[in-house]
């Protein structure tokens, strides 16, 4: 196991160092944020021991920067008493644990066997779904000519370029990881690299790789994604985000098929089928002088626009049901089925966040549920009391108007008794008076 440790206190890290490595573990030190970003990238630890008060950036950001660097490292912020509420705030944003100044080696050691643990199970909950054979699910047009386009691409050994448009959540990667599943039946190499999570400072050591000695922090040679791809798939998603002056140099792999490590003077074969991502428009981004169009025009070989899920609603049910069943076996749940009314509430939400909103909203009712049956009670209040799109008011205003009229006409025969007249109806009690409520039934 290797840990980085980030504190400005000379004695601290040297404490840290000595005690850790008496476990067996290798630790790896920086004093400054800025610098532990830079070993974060260069080294790769599992885990991060990081001061909240730091010259320069201070803790809260480095978090902040780490977790969008390698969502999947546990960091343990260490701070003072009196900056507690800073470290209640940490672990709100994504960090493990804290400890407050003075402490034991002994509390730091038991806190990283505990990690461990937890490191061990995360892995067995994700082992039950891993990324091996991805599917696209939908019956909508639009997923159906998205699944001609991946088929097609996966009958020729051909290297090119496929450039991924949609917004947010929708499945950018589940379409990159589907095209190396049916290109190489998954055998091939997968690299990819989200240049939105990664500081503009840090891409080109993380695209080309460098020789050792090639700047101040270069201790030993290393590969870069480009050459780790080399044969495979190279998945650069938020393409947008990618510095301007790396553009060019990516502009030049792509085109010359060659490149060089930061630092070195050999130039090395690459040939690999390039699968970039955005949810930028990229004619606006040309626009205003943050994408360059030569690079755009050569990504742009195989366009594939992938629809918001407020497109093809149709889709949700069957998305809705693949999720459960997901979610049944991560949390050892016997939920099977779904009303027709929360589906009905589920297609009417816009869904802003996509495809991901959707599946952390199954994964959130399907983490408190104790019967075998979601209901509408069960959807989360932003769902419930969503406003409607402008189309979706004026294609259900007539609707709506029967509704009131035929749930006033029912609370009169059943004089006002909400379970009868909601038994009459068919649907829940909550329903019922949210609907009194919404259409102002007295």
């Amino acid at each position: 196991m290797k840990i980085l440790v980030i504190d400005d206190e000379k004695s601290i890290r040297l404490s840290l160092k000595i005690g850790l490595e008496k476990l067996g573990i290798k630790v790896i030190t920086a004093e400054t944020g800025e610098e532990g970003l830079k070993m974060l990238s260069l080294e790769n630890p599992e885990m991060v021991i990081l001061d909240i008060k730091l010259p320069g950036i201070d803790g809260i950001e480095v978090l902040k920067h780490m977790k969008r660097i390698k969502p999947s490292c546990i960091i343990i912020m260490i701070t003072y008493l009196s900056e507690v509420k800073l470290a209640v705030k940490a672990i709100k944003m994504g960090a493990y644990d804290y400890f407050t100044k003075p402490f034991s080696i002994s509390d730091i050691q038991n806190s990283i066997e505990k990690t461990k643990e937890y490191i061990k199970m995360k892995n067995q909950l994700e082992s039950i779904n891993p990324y091996g054979k991805m599917v696209l699910i939908g019956n909508s047009q639009g997923i159906k000519k998205i699944t001609e386009i991946v088929i097609e691409i996966g009958r020729t050994e051909h290297d090119t370029c496929i450039l991924l448009e949609g917004e947010s959540g929708t499945g950018k990667e589940v379409i990159a990881r589907l095209i190396h599943d049916k290109k190489s039946d998954g055998k091939k190499v997968f690299m990819a690299i989200n240049c939105a999570a990664i500081p503009k400072t840090l891409q080109e050591s993380e695209l080309f790789g460098h020789e050792k000695g090639a700047f101040s922090e270069a201790k030993n040679m290393k590969q870069g994604l480009i050459e780790r791809a080399n044969g495979g798939i190279l998945f650069l998603d938020e393409i947008a985000d990618m510095d301007i002056e790396l553009q060019a140099k990516m502009l030049r792999v792509l085109q010359e098929k060659k490149f060089r490590r930061i630092g070195g003077l050999k130039e090395i074969e690459f040939n690999a089928t390039i699968v970039a991502a955005t949810n930028k428009d990229l004619q606006e981004e040309i626009k205003y002088g943050n994408f360059r169009q030569d690079l755009y025009y050569r990504l742009n070989i195989i366009p594939i626009h992938i629809p918001s899920l407020r497109q093809r609603r149709e889709d949700i049910p069957l998305l809705i049901n693949y999720f459960m069943n997901e979610y049944n076996e991560k949390l050892n749940k016997s939920v099977y089925s779904i009303s027709g009314e929360a589906v009905q509430m589920l297609q009417k939400y816009d869904w802003p966040g996509n495809v991901r909103e959707l599946k952390n909203i199954v994964e959130r009712i399907m983490f408190f549920k104790q019967g075998n049956e979601i209901q509408l009670e069960d959807l989360p209040k932003e769902i419930l009391f969503a406003a409607p799109s402008q189309y979706e008011a004026m294609e259900h205003s007539n609707l709506e108007m029967v509704e009131a009229e035929t749930i006033y006409k029912s609370l009169i025969t059943n004089k006002w008794n909400i379970s009868k007249t909601a038994n009459e109806l068919g649907i829940a009690r909550l329903t019922l008076r949210r609907k009194i409520k919404k259409y102002s039934l007295k």
